[in-house]
């Protein structure tokens, strides 16, 4: 079966944001009733990012801000996979964290315990993409890593885009930071492009990956989540990667779009 017709039996439809739905805080031009046309037609759909510096309440104002209802349901973040990764290994587990106070409220509220090293020996050491990292903070990471304690990373990602086609350090940056400090990887690594936000989505939906495709614009995260996770990839030519980088590149999609919204033709 080509691929174009696979995308008659998707019935989950997984959305990167920044490069397929909007660039910045400005949609992209052809989406603002895509979604009301995708629920027409039955389908669900989740919008997923590795960016754990945020949480859903916020990526739902952004998007109402550009015209695009959704609900905090609707969001799948890293932080997500990271809860879904702890409540398997070690439920309750006592934490200690080095991310954003929107990271730290997402992980409280799944249950986990945030402690201060000086009192409390965490089971863990959590890396998110922490905007606001204080070098007290990681100094206390890196000593608790050296003593034996593992470490989580919520995502790979080595730099986050922002306006005017700038770059800021992302968590990927900040593993190798560590790991030079250290010598010590992650015990593991959540997020796109890894198994972790399937294992999730499968388990809350009941979906199978014959029914689920990834769309998104990046190839080193977005296309290669869907390839490493057997499910349809979809790539969009409104954001990063071009019809040049595929070609010279070794990650190939099963599905090449010129915008997420022409996707409405196939289903």
């Amino acid at each position: 079966m080509p691929n174009k017709e696979r995308l008659k039996d998707i019935k989950c439809f997984l959305f990167d944001m920044d490069g397929t739905i909007n660039l910045g805080n400005t949609l992209i031009p052809g989406m603002d009733d895509f979604f009301a046309q995708l629920k027409a037609k039955g389908k669900t759909f989740y919008l997923v990012t590795n960016n754990s510096s945020k949480d859903h309440a916020h990526y739902v104002k952004k998007m109402a801000n550009m015209g695009i209802e959704v609900m905090q349901k609707d969001v799948l973040i890293s932080s997500d996979a990271l809860t879904y990764y702890l409540g398997k290994v070690k439920p309750q587990a006592k934490l200690f964290v080095l991310g954003t106070p929107e990271l730290r409220a997402t992980i409280t509220k799944a249950g986990f315990e945030l402690v201060d090293p000086a009192v409390t020996e965490p089971e863990f050491v959590i890396l998110g993409f922490d905007m606001t990292l204080a070098y007290n903070n990681l100094s206390t990471a890196c000593r608790l890593i050296d003593k034996g304690v593992p470490y989580i990373a919520t995502h790979p990602d080595v730099r986050c885009p922002i306006e005017n086609g700038e770059f800021i350090p992302d968590c990927g940056a900040m593993i190798e930071l560590i790991k030079t400090a250290t010598g010590v990887s992650p015990l593991d690594v959540l997020g796109k492009p890894y198994h972790y936000m399937i294992d999730l989505l499968m388990e809350r939906t009941g979906f199978t990956k014959n029914e689920i495709a990834m769309v998104g614009d990046r190839l080193s995260t977005d296309i290669a989540f869907g390839l490493n996770n057997h499910i349809l990839s979809v790539l969009v030519l409104t954001g990063e990667a071009t019809l040049e980088d595929v070609e010279r590149g070794h990650i190939k999609p099963d599905i090449i779009l010129d915008h997420a919204a022409n996707l409405i033709n196939y289903i």
